[in-house]
């Protein structure tokens, strides 16, 4: 074969191969309909970026579509959170360095110096919530904002657009969550954070996320998720607690929530991943389901 037919033929195979890879890419958008009710599902990533944005066609058309946004909780009210740090502190008589071994307590001091914050206000936090913390400040160093995420786009936007706004669960109400973990699984959620942080592997694992986010990849978030979950029996009790039994809850209720128009719900991804996901939930209580 001649040089420039040879050319020819490679620039032709590249071609399919790259429309082959199009016409597989999929959104972390779902459609679920039983009964003529309707209902979209996007997964959410919390802290974004702002080249997310524009968001892709479909996402946008299904926001146009919807009257009412549906989310975890309405994170787009600063002053709603500061009352509900009381409950997110340790009691005057306990502190959290007896809570960890001498080797968890140095992990720790490490994590603190590279968030730069100080070791006396961590010693007041429980468990969980420094946990929180100390995951929120390392992805804000990676350049990732509350302000970018999916959930508060929409909240900015639908208040905007004087969309009714529907909380699946609350501020509060996942507050009350962390606080109701007994001690051991608190310290699991902050265990949970300081092993990625000491190894370099938060960076990674974001970017895979977001990846399989951008190309609507559930199974792939969930085999994230499950790589970086601890398999022990502490750390199955959490999943189970913060993953599957939230959504069940939020499956009920967003099976009740379908109509026409279809409402927008925006939840982490997460909760759209695996086989006890929502997306799986609903297709068990009778939803016929597609991906765009």
């Amino acid at each position: 074969m001649n040089r420039p037919a040879a050319r020819l033929r490679i620039l032709l195979l590249l071609c399919l191969a790259c429309g082959a890879l199009a016409a597989q890419a999929k959104l972390f958008l779902w459609e679920a309909e039983r009964e003529g009710q309707r209902v979209w599902l996007l997964g959410s990533i919390h802290l974004g970026r702002s080249d997310f944005y524009p968001l892709a066609a479909p996402i946008e058309a299904a926001y146009r579509e919807a009257d009412t946004l549906a989310v975890e909780a309405d994170v787009s009210d600063p002053t709603a959170v500061a009352p509900l740090f009381a409950m997110a502190m340790l009691p005057p008589d306990q502190s959290l360095a007896n809570m960890l071994t001498p080797a968890q307590n140095k992990q720790l001091n490490v994590a603190l110096a590279r968030a730069n914050l100080p070791r006396v206000a961590a010693d007041r936090m429980k468990p969980w919530l420094l946990g929180l913390t100390l995951s929120v400040l390392e992805m804000q160093k990676l350049g990732f904002q509350p302000q970018s995420g999916i959930d508060m786009h929409f909240l900015q936007r639908a208040r905007t657009d004087r969309k009714k706004v529907v909380e699946l669960e609350s501020i509060r109400a996942q507050f009350e969550l962390f606080d109701s973990l007994p001690q051991e699984e608190s310290v699991g959620v902050l265990l949970a954070t300081l092993e990625p942080l000491g190894k370099q592997l938060v960076k990674p694992m974001l970017e895979s996320m977001i990846s399989a986010w951008q190309r609507g990849d559930a199974p792939a978030m969930r085999r994230i998720i499950d790589d970086y979950t601890q398999d022990n029996a502490i750390s199955k009790r959490l999943n189970d607690k913060l993953l599957g039994q939230r959504n069940r809850t939020m499956a009920d209720k967003i099976a009740n929530m379908a109509g026409q128009p279809a409402p927008l719900v925006v939840i982490g991804a997460g909760h759209l991943a695996g086989p006890d996901s929502v997306v799986d939930l609903l297709k068990a209580r009778g939803f016929r389901v597609k991906q765009y």
